[in-house]
């Protein structure tokens, strides 16, 4: 893998970039898990009372336990978070600064959910490059998929799909290297692979349909090559994986009385604790007209938000075809429908104030595999539909994730090109000049359209120069992969 190093720091580099210039409020969601990373770390408790109607960190997202407020999102965003504020509300303290709250949710958007992301997006890149063996298809997949789906918007806000989405995928990195060299598999290996697959559970609730393939993938890997003990392949990521589980048992059984009873049993609001209430969690049995809006509705559906996505479906076909990728294309196969299935029996399927589905965001990483396996003859169609999807990725970026859900909570009452997300809101914003807050307007005092110049040139500079470094070719394939994809 060193071989890749470069270019992948270089991918790396553009997305962190990228990650780091834009910054939306999260709103009500985002304050549930902010409140509680400032009552850790301020107070050294874990209600929220503090804080939940305080400007900057008021929230509607909590619950109510014996006379106290909680959030009631999964707590692994709030943990990673508040081992990263720690350093900085001490450093504060000691040098008697006060930061604006807005900063502080900057830099925690940037390090618990953008460098995430970035570090995910290089994996994939490196992924797709040993499938591949293509530079320039390796780093067209990536960008489609990191840049040119709501995996863009949602690394610049501070929610915890997409650091559930990152998280799974560096475990499956981790678990596909051993694949590719079991040999160089240490404990260490091992242990982090089941700390990153228990933290994505205790991160978003619904990561169990990806962690246990990805459980079953893992044993499937070392087992079948017979390449170190299998006691020892059990017990150490076991372990690992243990830990922030153990973490979540704690903090139930401390702030609810029940190591089993999650804050979404609780929840404040009387609309969203009768939903909830329904099903498992308001996810009740798979709805066919929800799985259409969720894929090929104008208003928020994926193939027109990310129309690079059903090339996806074309590679799904050659991937399985070939032999030695077959585990990966069940995999990711999985991924998807399940987290489809899912959401299309949830109650707020949309996501509630979203531009998007983001519930599915923990799959969308997956669907590099697919569609590194485009055949070169329609390769050129990934590239204009990537360039399409990232466009209206970033118009979203600039403009505003939290788009308000009043129309989609009719959506049935719509006719089909009467409201899109994107065009009838994000778009509309920036046209009457209202743009997400950026490093052009903090930096450099640019406004309107002029405030992503520097982005935008930061891109093309990082994009030109990974091009002209390896000079790639489009159809330089492995031999045993070639036949499959020419």
């Amino acid at each position: 893998m060193l071989e890749y190093k470069k270019d992948a720091l270089l991918v790396f580099v553009l997305l962190a970039i990228t990650y780091s210039y834009f910054y939306h409020d999260p709103g009500v969601n985002g304050n549930s898990r902010v409140g509680l990373i400032f009552a850790i770390v301020q107070e050294g408790r874990l209600t929220i009372d503090s804080f939940h109607d305080k400007k900057g960190t008021a929230t509607g997202d909590k619950s109510f336990y014996q006379g106290h407020f909680y959030s009631d999102k999964a707590i692994g965003t709030s943990l990673v978070g508040s081992i990263f504020y720690l350093p900085i509300y001490w450093l504060t303290q000691l040098l008697g600064l006060t930061l604006s709250t807005w900063i502080v949710k900057y830099f925690l958007t940037f390090f618990v959910i953008g460098l995430p992301s970035a570090l995910a997006g290089s994996l994939i890149y490196v992924v797709c490059k040993i499938i591949s063996a293509s530079e320039l298809r390796a780093f067209i997949v990536t960008v489609a998929i990191t840049l040119g789906t709501m995996y863009l918007p949602f690394s610049v806000i501070f929610f915890g799909h997409q650091l559930a989405a990152s998280l799974l995928f560096c475990a499956f990195f981790m678990i596909f290297q051993l694949k590719a060299k079991p040999d160089r598999c240490k404990k260490r290996h091992m242990f982090l692979i089941g700390l990153l697959l228990g933290l994505s559970l205790i991160t978003e609730y619904t990561t169990p349909v990806i962690v246990l393939p990805l459980i079953i993938y893992y044993f499937y890997v070392p087992w079948n090559g017979q390449s170190f003990r299998r006691g020892m392949s059990i017990a150490i990521p076991v372990l690992g994986g243990l830990i922030p589980v153990a973490i979540m048992l704690i903090y139930n059984t401390l702030c609810f009385g029940n190591p089993l009873s999650i804050g979404y049993e609780h929840t404040y609001d009387p609309y969203y604790a009768r939903s909830l209430a329904q099903g498992l969690m308001g996810i009740g049995w798979p709805r066919p007209k929800v799985l259409y809006y969720l894929t090929v509705h104008p208003a928020q559906g994926l193939f027109w938000q990310s129309p690079v996505l059903i090339m996806a479906l074309v590679g799904a076909y050659f991937m399985f075809r070939a032999k030695q990728y077959r585990a990966e294309a069940v995999l990711a196969t999985i991924a998807v429908l399940s987290y489809l299935l899912i959401d299309s029996g949830f109650f707020s399927w949309w996501g509630a104030w979203s531009f998007g589905p983001r519930h599915i965001i923990p799959m969308l990483p997956f669907l590099c595999l697919p569609l590194i396996f485009v055949p070169c003859r329609l390769f050129f169609l990934v590239v204009i539909l990537s360039l399409v999807s990232v466009s209206q990725m970033f118009i979203v970026a600039a403009s505003v994730v939290t788009v308000p859900d009043p129309m989609m909570v009719r959506i049935e009452e719509l006719s089909y090109f009467q409201w899109s997300s994107i065009y009838s809101y994000c778009w509309k914003r920036l046209v009457g000049g209202s743009y997400a807050t950026n490093l052009g307007h903090k930096l450099f005092g640019l406004r309107n359209w002029k405030s992503l110049l520097p982005i935008m040139l930061a891109m093309l500079s990082i994009t030109g120069i990974l091009l002209i470094m390896k000079s790639p070719k489009l159809n330089h394939l492995p031999q045993n992969v070639g036949q499959q994809l020419n």
